[in-house]
């Protein structure tokens, strides 16, 4: 039996989560995912959420949430969604979980501009006006539209003018029918930086703008421009490490130099005390020489 919403047991599911059952507007998260939850609502006092999971159940409507305002990051994947609606009110959503529904069509996101992250991969997307409404997504930085049924290439020409760092088209048909498929999307999203299941590192955004530019033998030149730049970098890290020895071989010289020196001063002033010590003595010895001579003189006249 699936998870009735109300707010009873809504109440009872903070209490068990340790959230705040009795002052509801206090949460900013609320777990209710794998519940089988059909339709939601009673979420109204709920206002101040900002994380809302409601993966794993069995919705197949987006509603109940207008007065959830506050939501940032939505997570409605592994449901039974045909329509992306119901959004109009959650104007500081950033992120938003989708996938693996029953999704034709992007739509219903105009009303959500600090939209970034947008996943609807596993669904059932297929051409241009599928995903023309992307358009209107000024924000998004991030678009997982991987494993839907995309193949045409027009509407890859309208993903190619989204201003997006990372990007999944993996699974769609288009991907292997278009040629030089990776390089034409590394060079039509200057900000692209993940593209598929690898990052975009910028020896490649290198080859394949040499590539746009001059087709294959610009690239080859491109790469071997690439390869000595390398190699002088490279040998540039040796002589620096080479260097930092020598530096530290010198210290250690100098140092060992210096502690050297500084015994031999020490040498010298003990030689020179005990030299100041044994004139010391001798002086005292002849001294008292002398003047034992004296009392000896004086104790024991000249005779005439």
């Amino acid at each position: 039996m699936g998870f009735d919403m109300n707010p009873q047991s809504l109440k009872k599911l903070c209490r068990e989560l340790k959230l705040y059952s009795s002052a509801p507007e206090l949460n900013d998260v609320l777990y209710l995912q794998q519940k089988g939850i059909v339709k939601l609502k009673h979420l109204d006092a709920y206002t101040g959420l900002k994380s809302l999971h409601l993966e794993c159940n069995a919705i197949s409507d987006i509603e109940g949430l207008d007065d959830c305002v506050n939501i940032s990051c939505l997570y409605l994947n592994q449901n039974i969604i045909e329509d992306i609606k119901g959004l109009e009110n959650l104007k500081l959503l950033e992120t938003i979980n989708l996938a693996d529904n029953q999704i034709r069509r992007i739509q219903g996101l105009a009303g959500c501009p600090l939209l970034r992250q947008l996943n609807v991969s596993g669904n059932y997307i297929r051409t241009e006006d599928d995903v023309s409404h992307l358009l209107e997504c000024k924000n998004l930085l991030s678009l997982d539209i991987s494993n839907n049924k995309i193949d045409d290439e027009d509407a890859l020409k309208i993903i190619k003018k989204l201003s997006l760092s990372l990007l999944r088209m993996n699974g769609n048909p288009v991907v292997s029918k278009t040629r030089y498929y990776r390089k034409s999307i590394i060079n039509s999203i200057p900000m692209l930086n993940y593209l598929d299941d690898s990052p975009v590192f910028a020896k490649e955004r290198r080859l394949a703008e040499a590539w746009e530019k001059g087709g294959i033998e610009a690239e080859k030149d491109m790469r071997e421009t690439i390869k000595k730049e390398e190699a002088l970098e490279r040998e540039s890290h040796r002589k620096a490490f080479q260097d930092m020895l020598d530096r530290a071989k010198a210290e250690s010289m100098e140092a060992e130099l210096q502690k050297h020196e500084v015994e031999q001063v020490k040498d010298m002033h003990v030689f020179e005390n005990l030299v100041t010590e044994m004139d010391g003595v001798e002086f005292q010895e002849e001294k008292d020489t002398c003047n034992n001579d004296i009392i000896m003189t004086e104790n024991f006249p000249e005779q005439t």
